[in-house]
């Protein structure tokens, strides 16, 4: 079934993409993640992806999937904020599946030190919590987190970077990005 999903999908795909521009300045998202962080993370990478897809070098599949999950993590961020709790539908989504934000993080970063290698780590639309390797695009994505090593280097060498990067993320999600995202895709 999946590979049949893949076929459908690429067949559905543009012909060129756009790295979507971002909802704030890259020295926004300071302390959590960096200006330099973000602008390397967005111009070169993110950017990489895009460019690289629309001039057909490289692997389609992992530009077209880098190009889309960079897209939809860029756009679910804000600057910090204190408490930053969700409200509305994706609090309700929350409670229902993990009856807290708190036991939400924590499965967050089970899932996520799970993880081998370079991936994302996801809140799918089913309120499932999932890896998915490299690049992989899929259709199920809610809530994506970049698990790549060069999206937490503002933590590393803390035997701990990924949960301290995890945990400090959850202070920039756009909530209200993500309600959304619920009501018109759920």
């Amino acid at each position: 079934m999946r590979k049949y999903i893949d076929i459908v999908e690429a067949k559905n795909r543009p012909k060129e993409l756009v790295l979507e521009k971002l909802p704030y300045k890259t020295s926004d998202l300071d302390p959590v993640l960096s200006k330099e962080n973000v602008e390397y993370h967005y111009n070169v990478l993110s950017n990489g992806y895009v460019t690289r897809y629309n001039s057909g070098e490289g692997d389609p599949d992992f530009n077209y999937g880098g190009a889309m999950l960079h897209n939809i993590w860029w756009q679910q961020l804000q600057p910090p904020k204190g408490g930053n709790a969700p409200t509305g539908s994706i609090k309700e989504f929350i409670e229902e599946k993990y009856k807290t934000k708190d036991a939400l993080l924590e499965a967050m970063i089970k899932k996520a030190m799970s993880l081998q290698g370079s991936g994302w780590m996801y809140l799918s639309k089913n309120g499932e919590l999932k890896n998915t390797p490299n690049q992989s695009y899929r259709t199920d994505i809610l809530m994506p987190i970049d698990m790549w090593e060069h999206s937490f280097m503002d933590y590393v060498p803390a035997k701990d970077a990924k949960k301290r990067y995890i945990t400090a993320i959850m202070r920039i999600i756009n909530w209200n990005v993500i309600s959304d995202r619920l009501n018109n895709n759920g």
